[in-house]
């Protein structure tokens, strides 16, 4: 009997502008939805009030999560990460068109830049690979754009590739004009203004840094993996994972860090870009993480309302037997820009 093996890339498998298999189109529905929330708690007010996204945006599909959007996205890119190690950053993230329940995302995944990494005794060999990703949805307008750079192990622990890419010519940046053409001018933010009696643009203060006390416990890590289709092994397989134990999905600690953003500016519209997102350390399966927002900047819209920088660092604290110093480790620095009425 012929037999074989299913298994996904090596690092020695990639070369530079190679466009990777395409995962299936997901089409975004309630069910989706319900997840997200149970998940997370996120309390951003247009996904979850149907009458309030149809006076805000115009639309009588209602507005999906931004956290939820990008989570799917990043797991159809995740043919090249199934041997993967731990993804290190994301870069120049930006939601070009707001998605709606019922919309059909389609991403295309290509090979930007490769660097093998220094062998180091007692490690495994492996490879940075930045993947630059484009989202379209069922129209064909291209919805997200970003850049990603997961750690993938070599298949050869003495294979020498040659791969040593610099990774400077990812851009680290996004222009305000890039931004601005980003928010829908459709939207009556006016409307959202008159809805919410809260704290606005106008009424948040830069370089106000908020400790938000409520914690929360990450729990089904893998759930959120298969249902995003993320193919890395580390999340789903202990035995596939660098630490012994399963990986946590990047989007889980960046939504449950999302979720909490919104502990304290409860009166985002939604989220536009990320201006980048780093995991200095890995999450684990019962971490239990708390975050740190502050307001870096504020750039006022000539149509009204404005765009709002926040920076946003989140701790874990590890399970009870763990030495007290991984009691506090920082384990996500985020960037991301807001859009407030």
């Amino acid at each position: 009997m012929k037999e074989l093996i299913i298994e996904g890339p090596y690092f020695e498998d990639f070369s530079v502008s190679d466009f990777l298999p395409p995962a299936p189109s997901v089409t975004l529905t309630e069910g989706h939805a319900t997840v997200h929330q149970m998940l997370f708690g996120d309390r951003l007010r247009l996904p979850l009030d149907y009458m309030l996204s149809e006076i805000i945006t115009g639309s009588t599909h209602p507005l999906a999560n931004p956290s939820m959007v990008i989570g799917v996205a990043i797991g159809q890119t995740t043919y090249a990460t199934q041997n993967v190690v731990g993804n290190l950053f994301y870069r120049g993230l930006v939601l070009k068109k707001p998605v709606f329940i019922g919309d059909t995302l389609t991403t295309t995944t290509q090979v930007a830049c490769l660097r093998q990494n220094r062998k180091k005794e007692g490690r495994p060999t492996s490879g940075l690979v930045v993947l630059e990703m484009r989202v379209t949805n069922q129209h064909h307008d291209e919805i997200l754009h970003f850049w990603r750079c997961p750690m993938v192990l070599c298949r050869d622990s003495g294979v020498e590739t040659g791969h040593a890419d610099v990774l400077d010519s990812i851009p680290s940046d996004i222009s305000h004009a890039v931004l601005v053409e980003a928010v829908p001018v459709a939207w009556h933010l006016d409307r959202f203004k008159e809805k919410i009696k809260g704290a606005h643009f106008v009424g948040v203060e830069q370089g106000v840094k908020f400790i938000v006390k409520a914690r929360d416990t990450v729990t089904s890590a893998p759930e959120l993996t298969r249902l995003t289709l993320n193919l890395a092994m580390t999340h789903t397989d202990a035995g596939a994972s660098a630490y012994g134990q399963r990986l946590v999905y990047g989007g889980h600690t960046i939504s449950i860090a999302a979720a909490q953003m919104l502990r304290a500016l409860p009166d985002i519209v939604t989220l536009l870009a990320w201006r980048h997102c780093d995991h200095p350390a890995p999450v684990f399966e019962n971490d239990i993480l708390r975050s740190e927002v502050e307001i870096i900047n504020k750039t006022p819209l000539s149509t009204g309302g404005g765009l709002v920088d926040l920076h946003i660092k989140v701790f874990a604290e590890r399970a009870k037997t763990a030495p007290e110093s991984a009691k506090n480790t920082q384990v996500l620095d985020w960037v991301v820009v807001a859009l407030m009425a």
